[in-house]
């Protein structure tokens, strides 16, 4: 039987539908891959930065920080005066930014200008030390430490850190999770719309926490006075100090089940009330995870 394959060899392939059709959507793709790729070499080849300093002073009225994209760090500065330090690195193009200030308010707007290379915005704030103040972040990380007094912190979209804060804070977060460490006070409030919530070294009197949709974890190193907790679809443990301290315990969940291993009484001045729409519910004292399930 005589082969076809040298009589094949020397012929061009038929040019069928499927092969015409792979043509017309591979050549662009594949120039642009090429061109995306290219960009991105030039771009990181010619980095640069800049900084942006802005200061104005606070008198009798709250620190108030607005920022629309970037990441944010928080931390304690002189008194009388709000400060803002700013970071910017980027390649190709040079962010575009602009600020606005008044007698204790800065608002800076930046954006990157093109989707390729290198483009990172980073922020510093200091606030007044124990002096009323507010902080948000449009689009980026927002991480705070060492505040006290009446503090504000709300993040559009990115994750919250927040640590060693005392007095009232109220912390807020529509898209991203946030941990909380060595919070003290009177009364802290925590609020997400999509995300987890993890507190430890919670000593805060008074605590209210509610999250649209992710777990909540808190553990308690101090006997608070009153925790209210709601989760709509999430699992929620709390983890009280071990002694003999006893609690007014209201929990309930819709579709979960429940474990409460603390000692109850219904005079108790320590009130724990606990809701959720969907998940488990855990309340106990030392680590997560003891006690006995209880379905519901």
């Amino acid at each position: 039987m005589t082969s076809l394959l040298p009589i094949m060899a020397g012929r061009p392939l038929p040019m069928t539908a499927g092969r015409w059709v792979a043509l017309v959507a591979g050549v662009p793709l594949a120039l642009l891959v090429i061109g995306y790729t290219a960009l991105t070499a030039v771009a990181f080849a010619g980095l640069g930065s800049y900084q942006v300093n802005l200061a104005t002073p606070v008198a009798g009225r709250t620190a108030v920080v607005s920022v629309d994209s970037g990441d944010v760090t928080v931390r304690p500065g002189p008194a009388g005066q709000l400060r803002v330090h700013g970071n910017l690195r980027y390649s190709l193009a040079r962010p575009q930014v602009s600020w606005r200030r008044s007698a204790s308010v800065i608002a800076v707007r930046s954006r990157c200008r093109v989707p390729a290379g290198l483009c990172l915005l980073d922020y510093t704030a200091a606030v007044p030390a124990g002096a009323r103040s507010s902080v948000s972040d449009g689009s980026g990380d927002l991480a705070a430490s060492g505040l006290a007094g009446s503090v504000t912190l709300h993040d559009g979209s990115g994750d919250i850190t927040a640590a060693g804060l005392s007095g009232t804070p109220t912390i807020s977060d529509q898209s991203g999770d946030i941990v909380v460490s060595s919070l003290s006070g009177t009364r802290a409030v925590i609020m997400d719309d999509s995300g987890d919530i993890t507190g430890s070294g919670v000593a805060s009197q008074g605590l209210t926490v509610t999250d649209q949709s992710g777990n909540i974890t808190v553990t308690f190193t101090k006997v608070p006075d009153r925790v209210q907790v709601s989760d709509s679809s999430g699992d929620v443990t709390l983890v009280l100090p071990p002694g003999p301290a006893a609690y007014r315990v209201s929990a309930s969940t819709s579709s979960g089940s429940t474990s409460i291993s603390v000692p109850r009484s219904l005079t108790s001045p320590h009130l724990i009330s606990v809701t959720s729409q969907s998940g488990d519910i855990s309340i106990s004292t030392g680590q997560p995870g003891r006690g006995h399930r209880h379905g519901r």
